[in-house]
């Protein structure tokens, strides 16, 4: 085919299309044109990737004005705190914001003695000195895995000749936590023994540090504070907030499943021992039992009186009238010791004794003394009450305020309705659109079958090409044309007949055409 005849040709199909398929065609020729230029123009679209993340409105606002001065596309997203640029100028904007200076977060050191101006006063000496001291401390404290952004604020005090009169330096800081993250005692009061190293003078009851939500992080934490809390201490408050939110849930749990839910609160205050003892005791038993015996037996006879000087068997004057002649005698002597029983105990009495709890119980409703009775009851033997250790408990019965879970309970059956009518709305725009895709699909069909009433003989024809006007018209040709219509008014008497069988005989149709199937 010749190029000089695609005019002719695409001018002969389209006078042989009815005015229906016309349509159709420019539908679908609109649709892929559309289609073709929403894809090229998302194909050839430069990708966005995000320069900065997180940032406040000020770093945001000098961002965007820089990017506008070097004709840098971008956009804004997350309610202006992330600026998004071409993907293949991240990095290179991102150089070219720093060395502009005009970067979030950025501080300035001891940077500020680089340049040193002609005639710069003692004063003004003083004060770069504090905002560098300030810089340096903010990007160390910003260093830490848990602080995401820190505000150093330091007042130094000009040197006095007066000792007494010399006022000490103090320090305040505020630090921004990341997301779900904690700072520990040690760790705050890390950071303040590293700001009252760095700062001449400072003391670390001195430096006071908060978090943006306005909770003082360093109270107490400093060196020769009254009642420090260390991590010891730290450690016996979590052990007394577990063992009374324990018994708090456990008769929470109880409660609610006799008075049902939302009818029983419960608070326990529990008070601990945590002082270590070890105690001795001595005792002594009532029998002591035999450790040594000593006997000494001694027998003898008495001799005559008197005999020569230095006579061993003399006896002494007077002998005689005790112990007369030829008499006998007989000493004993008895030594008995006694070792007593002896008992030593070691008793070491373990931290964390219960030494009190206080269990208070809030009954929404009135209560009748049985009741309230039972519930004393329940609770004391869910607590392990102890009247001689000092125990307590209070059961009382209060009309509680339910305005909140009203509002709640309001609210989300408002929101409920409202997403109810959203679908109803949603199903009935889908049910009209539907109809109205029906009533225009009938619509065409029957302004389509109305022109197939009204020229039944040119529809035949309508595949076959017509001569052009001004052209003449042979003998063969209008043999062909009637050949061609007899033969389409055939194939339509066969199609006719062959619907009318299937409509009468649709089982043994779907047979034949399986055994076809299969067949093949």
């Amino acid at each position: 085919m010749k190029f000089q005849d695609l005019p002719q040709k695409v001018t002969g199909y389209w006078s042989n299309l009815t005015p229906s398929r016309r349509s159709a065609l420019l539908v679908v020729v609109v649709a892929s044109l559309v289609a073709g230029t929403l894809f090229i123009t998302w194909l050839i679209r430069p990708k966005y990737a995000p320069l900065f993340t997180g940032l406040d409105q000020q770093d945001a606002a000098a961002v965007v004005a820089k990017l506008k001065e070097m004709n840098i596309p971008f956009q804004l997203a997350d309610e202006g705190t992330t600026i998004l640029v071409p993907q293949d100028r991240v990095y290179e904007t991102r150089l070219d914001l720093a060395s502009a200076g005009v970067l979030g977060g950025q501080t300035l050191g001891f940077e500020l003695f680089d340049q040193n101006k002609l005639g710069m006063t003692d004063f003004e000496r003083h004060i770069n000195y504090q905002r560098a001291l300030q810089g340096e401390l903010q990007r160390t404290i910003t260093s830490l895995e848990e602080v995401e952004d820190a505000r150093v604020h330091l007042v130094l005090p000009q040197p006095s000749v007066f000792l007494e009169e010399q006022a000490p330096p103090s320090a305040s800081i505020v630090l921004k936590l990341k997301p779900l993250a904690r700072l520990r005692p040690e760790q705050v009061q890390g950071i303040m023994q590293l700001v009252a190293a760095s700062v001449e003078g400072l003391k670390p009851e001195n430096v006071h540090i908060i978090d943006t939500q306005g909770n003082v992080l360093s109270a107490g934490l400093a060196e020769g504070e009254s009642g420090p809390i260390t991590a010891q201490q730290q450690k016996q408050q979590e052990l007394k907030q577990a063992l009374e939110k324990d018994l708090e849930q456990r008769i929470q749990n109880m409660l609610t499943r006799i008075l049902g839910p939302g009818q029983a609160v419960v608070m326990v205050n529990a008070e601990l021992d945590f002082n270590q003892q070890e105690v001795f005791r001595k005792e002594w038993g009532d029998e002591g039992a035999l450790r040594s015996e000593q006997v000494i037996t001694e027998q003898g006879t008495g001799g005559a009186a008197g005999g020569p000087a230095g006579d061993p068997n003399r006896e002494p004057p007077g002998y005689a009238v005790v112990m007369p002649e030829n008499s006998t005698y007989e000493k004993s002597d008895i030594t008995r010791n006694y070792e007593l029983d002896e008992t030593q105990t070691r008793i070491v009495y373990a931290p964390g004794q219960i030494r009190r709890l206080s269990t208070s119980v809030a009954v929404n409703g009135p209560v009748d003394p049985a009741r309230e009775e039972q519930i004393r009851q329940i609770v004391e033997a869910a607590v392990g009450y102890q009247p001689e250790r000092g125990d307590q408990i209070a059961v009382l019965s209060l009309a509680f305020d339910n305005t909140w879970q009203e509002r709640a309970a309001a609210e989300m059956a408002a929101a409920e309705e409202a997403e109810r009518r959203r679908h109803q709305i949603l199903l009935y725009a889908g049910l009209a659109a539907a109809g109205l895709t029906l009533l225009i699909f009938l619509i065409v069909l029957l302004i389509v079958w109305r022109r197939r009433r009204a020229a039944p003989v040119a529809e035949p024809l309508a595949g076959v090409e017509l001569p052009l006007p001004g052209a003449r018209v042979t003998e063969e040709q209008v043999a062909v044309s009637e050949e061609e219509r007899r033969e389409e008014i055939e194939r339509r008497a066969r199609q006719e007949k062959l619907r009318e069988l299937v409509r009468q005989h649709p089982e043994d149709v779907a047979q034949l055409l399986r055994a076809w199937l299969r067949e093949e």
